[in-house]
């Protein structure tokens, strides 16, 4: 499964279907049919690529921030990975755009809103090296100056499936555990939020790394008629959480 998923995504990117369509209208000998769809493919690469557009669908589906309840604190917050990855030349794990996955918990554990972080994620790459971010991760973490009696990681995981299950099985073994926070990107949050309540773990949930600024409500024209490269990300990203959270409800 694991592997179909990632051939899969493959036909699930917007660029693709752009180019797809291109390669009807060129092979398209009537002139009128190809006029008509050369029209359909302009409308369909603007609508594709208007910032504006894919980021108001975004903010109907990134889960809102909300505080942590002042005194509130939690015996666990589970941190799903795939925000970094270990380079081996610089010898260093470096972030991506995801990486407040990996330095809010170190915030909430100094502020004592945690006490013990649970860091799930192995290596989702297909082809080896098999690095397992789990690993790197423990090691920033101790250097960050969290206690390594309070870091658990669990190393096998390749997707978010694999993530509550073998969650799932560490829970089991510490009852201890009651309070349990969930932190993932904003956008990741609804799908692992219901695939780990499908498993049997209740939490709540501490979005991240949120996509679109909700303070800032400044209307930039560009963003209504500048085609935008990043938009064909957004809808990437977007279609990937819709098809995996509609999976996961099958």
């Amino acid at each position: 499964m694991f592997y179909l998923s990632k051939i899969a995504a493959i036909f699930f990117k917007p660029l693709i279907w752009i180019l797809i369509l291109l390669f009807f209208i060129w092979r398209v000998k009537n002139a009128k049919k190809k006029k008509y769809l050369i029209g359909v493919w302009i409308v369909f690469t603007l609508f594709l690529t208007n910032i504006f557009i894919v980021n108001k669908f975004v903010e109907r589906y990134e889960i809102p921030f909300h505080p942590i309840a002042k005194g509130k604190i939690y015996d666990c917050a589970i941190v799903l990975g795939g925000a970094s990855a270990y380079d081996s030349f610089s010898q260093r794990l470096q972030f991506n755009e995801s990486a407040e996955r990996i330095t809010e918990p170190v915030l909430l554990y100094k502020n004592k809103k945690v006490r013990k972080l649970l860091f799930t994620g192995g290596s989702a790459s297909v082809f080896p090296p098999y690095e397992k971010e789990a690993k790197y991760v423990r090691k920033f973490w101790i250097e960050m100056g969290i206690d390594t009696n309070d870091i658990i990681i669990e190393t096998e995981s390749r997707n978010t499936a694999e993530n509550a299950k073998f969650v799932k099985k560490i829970l089991d073994q510490h009852p201890q555990f009651k309070k349990i926070l969930l932190i993932t990107s904003a956008l990741h949050l609804p799908r692992s939020k219901h695939v780990f309540m499908q498993n049997g773990i209740q939490c709540d949930s501490y979005p991240v790394d949120f996509i679109v600024r909700r303070y800032d409500k400044q209307i930039k024209i560009k963003d209504y008629i500048i085609p935008n490269s990043k938009a064909l990300i957004l809808w990437e990203n977007l279609i990937h959480e819709w098809i995996g959270l509609l999976l996961a409800k099958i």
